[in-house]
C-alpha cells in the first residue's frame, strides 16, 4: 500500500510542480510583455509630445509678427506707457495661444550686449529677473540655440523657492529675413503634462494596483512624478539594474528590486529624443504579478491533498487485491510444512496471482502425489524384502530342514554305524544351514559395512556374486572415500546391489565393472556392464522400478545418479555423494 501511495503522490508531484514552474514561466513572461507593451506605448507617447513641441517652436519662430515684436524690443522700452499699447497690439497677433501655450519666452540681445528674457503672456509683456531659475535655464538655453537652425531644449532643473515646479524648456533661434539672429524663442515644457502621459494609477490601465511608467534622467533621478512619492522628480534617486543598463543602450527586461527596493517586473528602454539622454521604465511589483500563481499554487496543493486521499483509498484496495492471495498461499505454505497436502485454494481472478494460485495447487497435487508413491514404494519394497526372505527360507532352510527332519527319523532302522554316519552328514548339512541363515542375516543387514567399511563390503558382495553366477565382475578403489555416517554406507551398499541385481536378471551382461572413488568434496559410485542395455527415460521411473529406488536413496544423500544406457551398448552407473553431507550428519549425533 506505501509502495502504491508513493508511486501515486510521485507522479502526482511530479505534474504539480511541473504545472506550477511551467505556468509561472508562462506569467512572467506574459506579465513582462505586457509591461514591455505598455512601456513601448508610453515611449511612443513621450517621443510625440516632444516632436510635437519642437513642430510647435519650428511654426512659431517664423511668425512674422513675432520677429517685428523681437525686433522691436531689441531697440524699444515695453515698460514705457507710450509703448505698451504698441507692444500690446502686437502680442495679441501672434496665435501661441492657438497651440496650447498660454505663454512664451523671448531671448534678445540688446544694442548693449546684455541678454534679456521676456515673458509674453497674453497681451503682456513682462522682464524676467537675472536671479530666477527660468533666468538660469533660459541663458543655457540661449547659448545651445543661439548657433543651431534646429530646436534645442534644457532638461529639468530642481526648482528654487519663487518657482512652483521643475522647469524644462525648448527652444529656437528666431531669425530675420536677411538670416541675421535677432533672439531665441523658448517654450516651457510643464512636468504636468508629462505626468499626465507617464502616471497612471488606475487598476484597470494594465498596470494594476503596483504597477507605474516613469522617466529617468542620466542623474538617475526621475523626471516624471512616481506612483507612491509624491514630487518625486529630481527628488528620488533610481540607481536600479534596469536604469543602469537602459543607460549602457541595452533593452530588456528582467526581475529586479526597484527604487524602493521592493522586488518587481521591470522593462527598460532609452528616450529618443534630441537633447535630453533619458531612460523609461515600466514596474509592476512581483507579488501583485505572482497573484495567479499563488492562487494556482494553493488550488494544486487543495486538489493534491484530496487526490492523496483517494491515492490511499485505491492502494489500499489494491494492495489487499494483491496481498490477501499471497496471505492465503503463505498460510497453505506453512500448512504444507506441517505436513497437511489436503489444501486447494480457489483462484479468484486470471491474472498473475491466479496462475501462481493455479501453479501452488499444482504443486500441492504433485506433492500429493509423490508422497503416495513414496509410500507406495516404501510398502512394495518391504513386501517384495518380506517375499524374497519367504522364498528363501521356504525353498532354501525349509527344504534342508526336512531334509535333515528324515535322516533322522530315518536313523531308528538304522545300525549304530549307519546311525553315526547319519548323524555327521547331518552336522555337516547344519553347518550349511547355519551359513545360509548368515547369507540371509547379511543381506538384510551387512555388519561387515560397519566392521571393515564400504570397500570391503562390495568386495564381499561381488565374490559372492561370482560364487553364484558365471558373471566376471571387478572392483577397483581409489582415493578417499571413507565416512563415519553408516545410513551413507549402507545407502552406497543397497544402491550397489540393487544396480548388480537389475545387471544379472535384465543385462545378460558377462562382465561388470566397479569403480569406488573418493575425493575431498563427495563419494562417487561407477558401475558398468556390457550387456544389452535399455531405452531409458527418467521421467517415467515408477516407485516399483529399481531404478527409482536408487534415485530416491541418492536424493535422500543430496546425490546424484545418472544412468547412461542405449540398446545393444550397454549401461553406465554414476552416483555421487557429497561428503558435506555425511560431515554435518556426524555434527549433529555428537
Amino acid at each position: 500500500m506505501v509502495l502504491f501511495f508513493i508511486v501515486g503522490v510521485s507522479a502526482l508531484s511530479i505534474i504539480g510542480i511541473y504545472s506550477y514552474f511551467n505556468a509561472k514561466n508562462a506569467l512572467l513572461k506574459r506579465t513582462l510583455d505586457q509591461l514591455t507593451s505598455i512601456r513601448v506605448i508610453k515611449k511612443g507617447q513621450i517621443e510625440f509630445f516632444f516632436n510635437e513641441r519642437f513642430n510647435n517652436i519650428k511654426l512659431l519662430s517664423e511668425n512674422d509678427y513675432l520677429k517685428k515684436l523681437v525686433s522691436d524690443l531689441t531697440i524699444g522700452n515695453h515698460s514705457r506707457e507710450s509703448d505698451k499699447a504698441y507692444f500690446k497690439a502686437i502680442s495679441e497677433k501672434l496665435d501661441y495661444r492657438f497651440l496650447g501655450y498660454n505663454s512664451i519666452y523671448l531671448i534678445i540681445t540688446p544694442t548693449d550686449g546684455n541678454p534679456k528674457i521676456f515673458k509674453v503672456q497674453g497681451s503682456e509683456i513682462m522682464n524676467i529677473t537675472s536671479d530666477s531659475a527660468t533666468n538660469f535655464q533660459l541663458l543655457k538655453l540661449r547659448e545651445k540655440t543661439i548657433t543651431s537652425n534646429e530646436p534645442s531644449i534644457v532638461d529639468f532643473s530642481k526648482p528654487t523657492v519663487n518657482d512652483n515646479e521643475p522647469l524644462c524648456f525648448i527652444g529656437k533661434r528666431i531669425v530675420s529675413q536677411n538670416d541675421k539672429s535677432i533672439g531665441v524663442l523658448a517654450l516651457q515644457i510643464p512636468i504636468r503634462d508629462i505626468n499626465n502621459i507617464m502616471l497612471e494609477d488606475s487598476p484597470e490601465n494594465g498596470l494594476g494596483k503596483s504597477g507605474e511608467v516613469y522617466l529617468v534622467g542620466d542623474d538617475f533621478l526621475m523626471r516624471s512624478d512616481s506612483r507612491f512619492i509624491p514630487n518625486s522628480v529630481l527628488n528620488i534617486e533610481v540607481k536600479t539594474i534596469s536604469a543602469i543598463n537602459a543607460f549602457k543602450d541595452k533593452i530588456g527586461s528582467s526581475l529586479i528590486d526597484d527604487y524602493r527596493t521592493v522586488s518587481c517586473l521591470s522593462s527598460y528602454d532609452r528616450i529618443s529624443v534630441s537633447g535630453l539622454n533619458w531612460a523609461i521604465i515600466a514596474e509592476i511589483d512581483y507579488d501583485e504579478a505572482m497573484i495567479p500563481i499563488v492562487s494556482l499554487r494553493n488550488d494544486i496543493v487543495f486538489l493534491s491533498l484530496v487526490i492523496c486521499v483517494l491515492l490511499l483509498s485505491i492502494a489500499q484496495f489494491i494492495s489487499r487485491t494483491i496481498t490477501n492471495p499471497i496471505i492465503k498461499l503463505k498460510n497453505a505454505a506453512l500448512m504444507i510444512g506441517e505436513g497437511n497436502l489436503n489444501i486447494n485454494i480457489n483462484p479468484k481472478s486470471n491474472d498473475e496471482i491466479g496462475l501462481l494460485t493455479e501453479a501452488f495447487n499444482t504443486m500441492t497435487m504433485q506433492l500429493k502425489d509423490e508422497r503416495l508413491k513414496r509410500m507406495s514404494a516404501l510398502y512394495d519394497g518391504q513386501e517384495m524384502e518380506r517375499q524374497r526372505i519367504s522364498r528363501e527360507l521356504h525353498d532354501g532352510l525349509g527344504q534342508k530342514l526336512i531334509a535333515i527332519k528324515l535322516q533322522l527319523e530315518s536313523t531308528s532302522k538304522q545300525n549304530a554305524d549307519e546311525t553315526k554316519t547319519t548323524i555327521d552328514e547331518v552336522k555337516v548339512d547344519f553347518l550349511k544351514i547355519i551359513d545360509e541363515v548368515r547369507q540371509i542375516s547379511n543381506n538384510l543387514a551387512p555388519n561387515i559395512l560397519n566392521e571393515s567399511g564400504i570397500d570391503v563390503s562390495l568386495k564381499n558382495l561381488c565374490e559372492s556374486i561370482n560364487r553364484t553366477t558365471k558373471i566376471d565382475i571387478e572392483l577397483s578403489v581409489f582415493g578417499d572415500y571413507s565416512t563415519n555416517d553408516p545410513k551413507v554406507k549402507f545407502y552406497i551398499y543397497r544402491i550397489a546391489q540393487e544396480a548388480l541385481n537389475n545387471a544379472i536378471k535384465h543385462s545378460g551382461a558377462t562382465k561388470i565393472q566397479i569403480q569406488l572413488l573418493g575425493n575431498t568434496d563427495s563419494i562417487i559410485l561407477v558401475l558398468e556392464d556390457n550387456g544389452k542395455g535399455f531405452v531409458y527415460d527418467s521421467n517415467f521411473c515408477t516407485p516399483s522400478n529399481g531404478i527409482y529406488n536408487m534415485k530416491e536413496r541418492a536424493r535422500l544423500l543430496n546425490g546424484t545418479l545418472d544412468i547412461e544406457t542405449e540398446p545393444l551398448s550397454g549401461t553406465t552407473i554414476r552416483l555421487k555423494i557429497p561428503k558435506q553431507h555425511s560431515q554435518e550428519k556426524n555434527n549433529q549425533s555428537r
